[in-house]
Formats: C-alpha cells, sequence, structure tokens
C-alpha cells in the first residue's frame, strides 16, 4: 500500500495509490546468483545509499570529511551507520572495507629496517580508501541481506499508535497530519477498508506484510 509509507516518514505520502508498491521493494531478478548486489536492490533503496539517509539526507560526501572523493575506514563506519547497520562486529566491517577499498595514491611498503621484522607488502586497513561505487557495492549487499518484514513491521509500529496491533483510521489521521498532508477523512477510510479483509476496523500486521509482500 503506497499510501502507509515507508519508514523514512518526513518524505512519506499518505496519499492513495496502486495496492501494490512499485519501487520500495526490487522484483525478483532472473538468475540471482550472477546479479550485483546494486542490481537486486530497489530505486528507493539505492537512493537510500546514495544519500545515506537517516533520519535528515546524510550526503555521502557529508562522511568524506577531507572532500577527496573517498572513504577511510573511519567515514566508512559512520557512513554504515547512517544507512542503520550499528551493530556490525569490527572484523565484519574491516572485510567490507578491505572487498571494495584500494591503496591510496602514493602509497608504497615501507622500507626495510636493521633488526626489524620485513614490512608488509600489502597496505593494511589505514593505507586503503574507499570509492563512491565501491560504498555503494558494499552498501548495496548489505541493503540487499535485509530481512524485508523486519523492515515493514518496524513501519507499521511508526502508524500503530498505542500498540493496538492494527492501524486504524484515527491512526492514518495523525500521521497525515504529522507529514502536512491534507488527505480528507473519506480516503483515510478507503484505505483502511480497502486492506482490513476481516472488517475490524484496522489493518492488521498480517495484513500490512501482504500489501508490500508477495506471498
Amino acid at each position: 500500500m503506497n499510501e502507509f509509507a515507508g519508514p523514512s516518514m518526513h518524505s512519506a505520502s499518505a496519499r492513495p495509490a496502486s495496492s501494490r508498491p512499485g519501487q520500495r521493494y526490487a522484483p525478483p531478478i532472473r538468475n540471482p546468483e550472477h546479479a550485483e548486489p546494486w542490481d537486486q536492490i530497489s530505486d528507493e533503496h539505492r537512493n537510500e545509499i546514495n544519500d545515506c539517509n537517516g533520519r535528515e539526507i546524510l550526503q555521502f560526501h557529508l562522511f568524506d570529511m577531507n572532500k577527496d572523493e573517498q572513504l577511510d575506514f573511519s567515514e566508512f563506519r559512520y557512513a554504515l551507520q547512517a544507512l542503520g547497520f550499528s551493530n556490525l562486529s569490527r572484523s565484519d566491517l574491516i572485510a567490507a572495507f578491505k572487498s571494495a577499498a584500494r591503496p591510496r595514491a602514493g602509497w608504497t611498503p615501507l622500507p626495510p629496517m636493521p633488526n626489524q621484522p620485513p614490512p608488509s607488502t600489502t597496505p593494511g586497513v589505514v593505507d586503503l580508501r574507499m570509492s563512491r561505487e565501491g560504498f555503494q557495492t558494499v552498501a548495496a549487499r548489505y541493503v540487499a541481506a535485509r530481512d524485508p518484514r523486519e523492515e515493514l513491521l518496524k513501519t507499521f509500529a511508526l502508524f500503530d499508535r498505542g500498540a493496538k496491533g492494527f492501524i486504524t483510521v484515527d491512526d492514518l489521521r495523525s500521521v497525515v497530519k504529522e507529514l502536512g498532508e491534507d488527505v480528507p477523512d473519506n480516503e483515510l477510510h478507503s484505505m483502511v477498508e480497502q486492506f482490513d479483509v476481516e472488517a475490524k476496523g484496522g489493518v492488521s500486521r498480517e495484513e500490512f506484510l501482504g500489501i508490500f509482500l508477495d506471498r
């Protein structure tokens, strides 16, 4: 239901549209085992990665502290946190960073020192930099692995005022008011009635998931 907005509430629209969203969840990939992560996610999620969208639009360049069009490891970590991936282990972050980063410009191995172990001939994490394209690839991989049900249930909770277990017309009215939208009451009632299969006065979690996910 495009009427029920996604998790980014500030950019949502409560206007009625088709009963299935067109862009939030990408269409099935014919050969997913051969598809790039960037091709497996929706346009909205691509925009989310490009903008590093949290509660506000956080541009990729915001994390590129020195404005060199590249991210070092710390900048990469903060950019992923802005996308909601704050529980990744350090080892996972390092592995993901290394998978798409390249040696910084001008990097060369350290010269050998007397009575010291030979220096590494490969750059360490501090010597790697990630391009925007590299960040898109890594972020798309994480976004594609998200469970859409978990995301949708978080959205459901934003609408379900008072944790009743269903979304009512009053809930929708409160949301559209917060968004500054002007939606007539008859349209709000129509939204709920369209998907309230059991005529209980609200859209349940199961009905809400069914709007977005093919079963």
